[in-house]
């Protein structure tokens, strides 16, 4: 077949064997196409092909998952003997026809004894027996331990590819070994006939190192020597194809002479050289330069896919190889007139072989470890996204991520993956202490506080903000107070109506208080510390602080000799510390239970571990779909939950927020309420569903469902009950800063916070030195309400307002203009500073549902005070697509603040008036409504829906 190269070469004594094997290539038909129509008459394998196929598809994951009980270099023998095996049975055929010559299929011994010959042959002898097949290969590499080896395994019977040969003074070793170990077995009386050999001699590598050593030279003498730098050119690209040219000189010496006549007379096969590395690294080469230059008899040429399909292509077939051989020599006698040692190189190459090899097997073997982790686990099997068009992108950025060493480098807390700048990644470096979030916590101390606190009081108060209180909010929900444990009480706001409405549930002798706060210097917190602190009499015994050791709450609660105080690690930021004591002491003071908590958050710690494709990482898949999704327009994340675990989208909320939400770009969450049908939604919505298994989910199956149908990418991440909870923090946590890498932002930085609270700090210094807050005039009042807006804002919402027709002079009608007046795009941010009771989170959540369905808009619905330290971030870092509903109002109850001359009343909207003014700095559309009560506050909002909806019937 002259039109079929790698065929045609088998007329001049050529073989083309296939460097590669996958386990799909043997089960769709690809190999024995090859076979058919491609002129393969063999296979060659070793630890970087197995690497690659087993980490670049799940082709594997079947077999891997049916034997989770072995460790991973069991597994991965039992899957390259089931592979060779079945590629040997597809070649027996030409086994059988070619009398031996071809039809093989090599496997390596472990890479880690190269320098152990007595290890090495029984490892052969081992291999060789498992695999049971006359045409097996077993890879031996040519080092100073395997040539005694080559000689025993050819001794014993053994058929040996010998692989990692670059020099001629070693292949001369090899080939001596070869005869050598034919002639111990005629003498043991053994038979010499099937054995065979080949000596893989290694190319396109040589030219590689060689080349660079030329170009230095070429450098050298640029502009001085012409000469030297016109003869160092000539040598470019030819010392690979020379040495083997020199080296098929030898072999004819040796296997067309006497001595191994005797042999041949006997039955004994010729060693065949075998090219090996011939793909062509360099692209200004041509693409098949080691194969047509290197045909000749008793050869065997092994190629890479690429090189078969460029040869099959446009080859050029001719018996060349024993051609212009002086030529060969002279050329390799002037790399020595240039200053390059050969045999120095090549010792090197195989050396750099030998470890690239281990380390391509330890490799391999972590990525099966890997895959096992991830099977074991399951978890990625109860992760499911459907995105649609998105997912040639996600494809095409999980592979980026994957080429980028994420994962690893991530582990390895390389803040670089975000910022190059040395001082902000060292930051970044310090703020990953999450990735080990069990190290520093004593699960014991824990039990004790959990069975110390059984029967011994009736409440327990947990008071902070964010990313130190929504953990708290999770495990109260999720698990709630075992029996004989105490009622949990969450208190995350200043709002004093709420206060007030915790101090009314409890008995303050029976009751003990949790003071939360990482840096130990939150104004809300430690100011509800300080007020029932003094209701509980100054009794320190009463009181639990979660810190960091050193802090301001630290040396509060050690002075005043807190019943226990707990350190958290200070390299967990913000909804990062959710697998810090911030969230196991809350969950120990319910009564849950540790361990099955404990193992969630491990069953996700293996699945995520640093070996883990990324293909495969739930956290890097999560966090590639929400980046990549986001990117594309779809950047409001709508959070559905099944019931029981409902608060957890609260936390996501923060923690999405204050990762991505800088720069002029965010993902916004927006997550509580119902979940809506399609024709509520525009297209910019990604949803995410998380689905505990146990609860009633009937409803949201539906919805989401019919959302997906209607072309909506849905996420799904299905949990087995809701201890599996904590787990999902982690998965959380590492997709969060995937999304933010994606975003090309710093998940660590929140300067916009920061802004708000140097506003908060100048109006509680003015409540100190005059005894109020500011005077703002409102540009409409009602009896409900009042509504402020900024200088620059009022005369185009009056505008607004009278050219849709309404009310320009009304609160209402003020509101229902700007509710009405968004554009695609656009979403809403309704942030009540208001107690929050049963009846007012109602009205909110039904306003906001019917404000969704007139508008299509996304609505975000975060309560003051809380929301500033997380989700702020985000509302004043992102665009300026956001419309901002403040609502405060007047207080029912006046509650002081120890220490300070005003009380939580003023503290309360001074801390409204900081995110007003914060947001009216970067340029946001900012309404501040206040009532004269709470529910007439939200009954005016409630009414300029109201106004919406009728408007748009």
């Amino acid at each position: 077949m002259a039109g079929n190269p790698p065929v045609a070469v088998q007329q001049y004594g050529q073989s083309i064997w296939y460097d590669n094997i996958r386990r799909s290539m043997l089960e769709n038909g690809e190999l024995q196409q090859l076979i058919d129509h491609s002129g393969v008459l063999g296979i060659t394998s070793n630890p970087t092909i197995f690497q690659k196929a087993i980490s670049s598809a799940d082709d594997y994951d079947q077999a891997i998952a049916s034997m989770l009980e072995l460790d991973a270099e069991s597994i991965y023998e039992r899957l390259a003997v089931d592979d060779i095996q079945r590629a040997l049975d597809m070649l027996r055929p030409i086994y059988d026809r070619t009398g031996g010559r071809d039809g093989y299929v090599s496997l390596e011994v472990s890479p880690l004894i190269a320098n152990d010959s007595e290890t090495t042959v029984a490892e052969a002898k081992r291999l060789f027996t498992t695999l049971n097949r006359p045409n097996a290969m077993i890879k031996i590499p040519a080092t100073a331990a395997g040539i005694p080896a080559i000689e025993a395994a050819i001794a014993a019977g053994i058929n040996v590819n010998v692989t990692l040969i670059f020099g001629l003074e070693n292949y001369v070793e090899v080939a001596e070994a070869y005869i050598r170990g034919l002639e111990r077995r005629r003498a043991a009386g053994g038979d010499v006939t099937g054995i065979a050999s080949v000596a893989s001699f290694f190319l396109s590598r040589i030219d590689t190192l060689v080349d660079k050593m030329l170009d230095n030279n070429i450098r050298a003498a640029q502009g001085r020597d012409l000469a030297r730098v016109a003869l160092n050119n000539k040598l470019k690209g030819k010392t690979a194809i020379a040495n083997a040219k020199v080296a098929y000189k030898h072999f004819k010496s040796v296997f067309y002479g006497e001595r191994f006549a005797a042999l041949k007379v006997e039955g004994a096969m010729p060693q065949q050289l075998l090219w090996a590395s011939t793909g062509t690294k360099n692209p200004a080469y041509p693409d098949t330069m080691y194969v047509d230059n290197l045909i000749g008899r008793d050869t065997v040429n092994t190629v890479p896919p690429e090189t078969l399909v460029a040869f099959k292509d446009h080859g050029t077939v001719a018996p060349v190889l024993g051609e212009n051989v002086s030529e060969a020599e002279a050329m390799l006698d002037m790399l020595a007139e240039v200053g390059i040692d050969l045999a120095q190189i090549t010792a090197r190459l195989q050396q750099d072989g030998v470890e690239a090899f281990v380390d391509s097997f330890s490799a391999l073997i972590d990525q099966i470890e890997a895959r096992r982790s991830v099977l074991q686990t399951g978890v990625i099997r109860e992760q499911e996204s459907v995105i649609g068009a998105h997912s040639e992108q996600v494809d095409i950025s999980i592979h980026m991520l994957e080429a980028e060493h994420t994962n690893a480098r991530l582990w390895n807390r390389d803040g670089t993956l975000w910022r190059d700048h040395p001082v902000v990644s060292s930051k970044i470096a310090g703020a990953l202490g999450w990735l080990d979030p069990l190290a520093s916590i004593d699960f014991a101390r824990l039990e004790r506080l959990g069975a110390a606190v059984k029967g011994s009081y009736d409440a327990v108060v947990w008071l902070g903000m964010g990313g130190s209180a929504q953990p708290a909010a999770v495990y109260s929900q999720a698990i709630g107070a075992q029996p004989g444990f105490p009622t949990f009480y969450l208190l995350n706001t200043t709002d004093p109506d709420q206060i007030a409405w915790v101090e009314a549930a409890i008995n303050l002798d029976r009751t003990l208080f949790v003071v939360a706060s990482k840096s130990g210097v939150t104004y809300e917190t430690l100011a509800l510390y300080r007020y029932f602190f003094e209701k509980a009499g100054h009794d320190g015994k009463r009181f639990v602080a979660v810190t960091t050791a050193g802090s301001p709450l630290d040396q509060v609660a050690q002075a005043n000799q807190f019943r226990e105080i707990f350190h958290d690690s200070p390299d967990s930021l913000g909804s990062y510390s959710a697998l810090g004591y911030v969230g196991w002491v809350p969950a120990a003071l319910l009564g849950a239970d540790l361990e099955r908590l404990r193992a969630s958050v491990e069953r996700m710690l293996k699945a995520s571990g640093a070996q883990i494709m990324a293909a495969s990482h739930p956290g890097i898949l999560l966090g590639t779909v929400l980046g990549v999704v986001s990117a594309s327009g779809q950047d409001k994340l709508a959070v559905a939950t099944s019931p029981s675990v409902a608060a957890f989208s609260s936390w996501i909320e923060h923690l999405i927020a204050e990762s991505t939400g800088k720069e002029g770009r965010s993902i916004l969450p927006v997550t509580g309420g119902t979940v809506g049908k399609p024709h509520d939604f525009a297209t910019d919505r990604l949803f995410v569903f998380i689905r505990v298994e146990a609860d009633d989910n009937s409803e949201l199956d539906s919805a989401l469902a019919a959302l997906q149908g209607a072309g909506h990418p849905v996420i799904t991440l299905r949990l087995r009950d809701v201890y599996a909870i904590s787990g999902e923090f982690f998965r959380w946590m590492y997709a969060a800063v995937i999304a933010a890498k994606l975003f090309q932002v710093n998940p660590f930085d929140a300067p916009n916070i920061n802004e708000g609270r140097q506003i908060f700090d100048r109006l509680l210094e003015n409540l100190r030195r005059e005894g109020k807050l500011p005077t703002l005039m409102p540009i409409a009042q009602s009896e409900q309400a009042d509504l402020f807006v900024s200088d620059q804002l009022a005369p185009a919402l009056r505008e607004l307002a009278r050219n849709q027709g309404f009310d320009s002079k009304t609160v209402v009608g003020l509101l229902a203009a700007q509710l009405n007046g968004t554009a695609a795009g656009d979403f809403f941010a309704i942030l009540p500073y208001l107690p929050q009771t049963d009846s007012l989170k109602t009205s909110l959540e039904d306003a906001r549902r019917r404000l969704r369905h007139a508008t299509r808009r996304a609505i975000a619905l975060s309560y003051g005070p809380e929301y500033l330290h997380n989700t702020g971030q985000l509302y004043k870092g992102s665009g300026e697509n956001g419309v901002f509903i403040v609502i405060t109002s007047e207080k029912a109850n006046a509650i002081p603040i120890p220490g300070e001359s005003f009380g939580f009343t003023d503290a309360h909207l001074a801390l409204a008036l900081s995110d007003v003014e914060a947001l009216q700095a970067q340029g946001h559309r900012v309404l501040h409504l206040h009532g004269h009560s709470s529910e007439s506050a939200v009954q005016a909002f409630s009414d300029a829906v109201n106004l919406v909806v009728a408007r748009r019937m």
